[in-house]
């Protein structure tokens, strides 16, 4: 049986797939798994994914271009849209099998930014993706993400990465969802005060606010590293200390304690870590979530008044407990 599943983006959601896709792995089926370039290369070498196909964003624009691209997949028996997009609503109209789709809980969400007692109910995407796969009879119990960091990608990582080393992640897709940077500075002064070595990841955008982080005393390898030499980096340390972003779950998946830091979004949309994986940091305000992705107009941005004292006290109570 070949299946086929589907999540063109963002990063981390595809990361977050992998809590469901051993179990699909597991119940006889030859996975390929579908996205946009360039997250297949977290998929990539995976043992429970035999195959990736990656296409270009710009190239699935219109009605005739995901036609055509339908036209020229391989053949599956089943199907599973982890996305439920339009784009990918377009999709399964072209293609001869049936398809499973994870309930997105998209009004859900969306109740939550318009009326926030909404938010008292979390949700958790892996078990949601894991609702998918129900659906096609796979009981999946305690869906975790799960990446596998092969021995030489590790030993290509491991001279750039120094005793002690704690991860902090100050990027974020958008710039209302960054925890302020004289915060994130303070944060590693603190945890050089405590002994750790704070090591500052993500990508070239980010290279700027790495220096300015360097000059506190963080290493940054903002812009050197690849998706996967990142998610090794991540491996090799203590923990992370990061944004609402996918470095929360580059952690998760190779099982690394994470602070996640929420501002304008909510931990409970879905993308916060389960309580055996880390910490959330929010400030749960009555206005709070302000957006569905945290592209926010807020000025104010008072969610974000989160001391860094408390945030290095979470962390080091975090690393003690694992």
């Amino acid at each position: 049986m070949r299946a086929l599943v589907v999540r063109f983006s963002s990063l981390g959601d595809v990361i977050l797939t992998t809590s469901v896709l051993p179990s699909l792995k597991g119940a006889g089926f030859e996975v390929s798994f579908l996205t946009f370039k360039p997250f297949g290369e977290v998929l990539r070498g995976q043992p429970f994914v035999d195959g990736v196909i990656e296409v270009e964003k710009r190239k699935l624009k219109g009605f005739s271009d995901i036609r055509e691209f339908a036209q020229e997949l391989p053949s599956f028996d089943v199907g599973f849209d982890l996305h439920d997009v339009l784009r990918t609503k377009v999709l399964r109209k072209f293609l001869p099998f049936k398809f499973y789709v994870y309930p997105k809980k998209a009004i859900l969400r969306r109740l939550m930014v318009l009326f926030k007692p909404f938010k008292a109910k979390w949700l958790y995407v892996p078990e949601l993706y894991a609702e998918a796969l129900k659906k096609a009879g796979i009981e999946i119990k305690n869906p975790r993400p799960y990446l596998f960091v092969n021995e030489k990608l590790k030993e290509r990582v491991f001279p750039l990465i120094p005793e002690n080393a704690v991860v902090v992640a100050p990027g974020a897709r958008w710039k209302t969802k960054r925890y302020p940077i004289e915060r994130f500075g303070k944060v590693v002064e603190l945890l050089k005060k405590e002994g750790f070595n704070p090591v500052v990841v993500g990508g070239k955008e980010e290279e700027e606010v790495g220096r300015f982080l360097e000059s506190r005393g963080a290493l940054s390898l903002c812009g050197k590293l690849s998706i996967m030499e990142s998610v090794a980096a991540i491996s090799l340390s203590l923990g992370v200390i990061s944004n609402d972003s996918a470095v929360v779950h580059m952690a998760r998946a190779v099982k690394r304690p994470v602070v996640a830091i929420f501002g304008p979004t909510h931990p409970a949309f879905g993308f916060a870590p389960y309580p055996d994986e880390g910490v959330v940091l929010t400030r749960n305000l009555p206005c709070s979530p302000c957006s569905l992705h945290g592209k926010t107009r807020c000025r104010e941005q008072k969610c974000f008044e989160i001391e860094p004292e408390t945030v290095v006290e979470k962390f080091t109570s975090l690393i003690e407990s694992h």
